[in-house]
């Protein structure tokens, strides 16, 4: 009994030993990172100032910074993250001109697991074309971190011919959420958004949208949708609204609404039966919508709506009755101590009266 708790100790006096070893050796050798980076930072900074001002050439600047990629890359990290316009394509020619980008490409084929990660990060963030190709077969990777990595790349890169290719991989992950989904994908640029058009008018006809993605027709209307107000694209407004119907999934009718929002933009469609469903954020969605496009005929519903037991419907209501022009109902209700004073009172407060 003795000697099994002395080797039981004895175990975790090892692993306990093991563990501060590792702490230590990734300090130093993080320290060791930092104490190169930091030996060439004035230089390199001295150069990449000198190259975005236009006081050196493309190569001279290619030619001071042509080495030590893996600490280059650390010190540009940021540069590649705020860097915009001009100064971020000027960086991308800095790049492809000093060896980088055709060091990268070389890892993201021979690299051990964690280099090829890097590389499909920087290759991505640089835009760089040349990597579509072994991105795209990263997508059938066992490794779910270098599938990630080579998904979000493509969208970086804006392959837009991949789009769908690379929304039917992410859909298959269950690891992504319906934010992410939605990041990603605008990530691929504007140009989604008339293959999307295009895809949903044509799948209308040939076979259901959930045959293609083998996901529920919502989950990908959803995404669809929260893409075209993002980008506030106009000509997708028929086949959205197309979907506008009470009888519709209401996932599909509160994404249709949230964009609309986005859009700004005036319908036709009669609205009554959205701002008296039985889902509160329908409801909330409708009157946020009118308080954007601030259409009249509703307004007797809106006034109704203010004493909703819901506080979002309430007040985006309040705020819709005031959008449309008639904020001295707000003041009637408050002066007269009638239900919805206080959202009367607190979005007249918020618009200084």
């Amino acid at each position: 009994m003795l000697s099994y708790i002395y080797y039981t100790a004895a175990g975790v006096i090892l692993l306990i030993l093991l563990v501060v070893f590792l702490i230590v050796f990734y300090h130093l050798k993080n320290r060791k990172n930092e104490r190169m980076i930091n030996s060439r930072r004035e230089k390199w900074e001295q150069i990449l100032f000198q190259y975005l001002a236009d006081e050196i050439s493309l190569e001279k600047a290619a030619a001071g910074m042509n080495s030590d990629y893996i600490y280059l890359y650390q010190f540009l990290k940021p540069y590649i993250k705020n860097l915009k316009g001009d100064d971020f394509e000027q960086l991308k020619e800095l790049t492809a001109a000093n060896g980088m980008n055709d060091y990268f490409l070389n890892r993201l084929q021979t690299a051990d697991r964690s280099g090829k990660i890097r590389a499909a990060v920087f290759l991505g963030k640089m835009e760089v074309e040349a990597a579509v190709e072994q991105l795209r077969e990263n997508l059938n990777s066992e490794d779910k971190n270098l599938q990630t990595v080579s998904i979000q790349a493509l969208a970086d890169i804006g392959e837009q011919q991949l789009f769908f290719e690379v929304l039917k991989v992410m859909l298959k992950k269950s690891t992504f959420t319906f934010e992410a989904l939605t990041e990603i994908s605008i990530r691929f640029g504007e140009d989604i958004c008339p293959k999307i058009k295009e895809f949903l008018e044509k799948e209308k006809w040939d076979k259901r949208i959930e045959a293609v993605f083998e996901v529920p027709e919502f989950q990908i209307l959803s995404l669809f949708f929260d893409i075209f107000g993002y980008y506030r694209y106009l000509p997708g407004l028929e086949s959205m609204l197309q979907y506008l119907d009470p009888q519709n999934n209401e996932e599909v009718l509160i994404h249709i609404f949230k964009a609309l929002v986005k859009m700004e933009y005036p319908i036709e469609q009669d609205l009554t039966e959205f701002l008296t469903s039985e889902n509160w954020v329908i409801r909330s969605q409708a009157a946020r919508y009118l308080a954007v496009t601030g259409d009249p005929k509703y307004l007797d519903q809106l006034y109704e709506l203010i004493t909703d037991s819901n506080w979002w419907v309430s007040y985006y209501s309040a705020l819709a009755v005031f959008k449309i022009g008639r904020g001295e109902i707000l003041k009637e209700i408050v002066e007269n101590d009638r239900a919805g004073k206080e959202m009367s009172r607190y979005v007249l407060a918020q618009n200084n009266i």
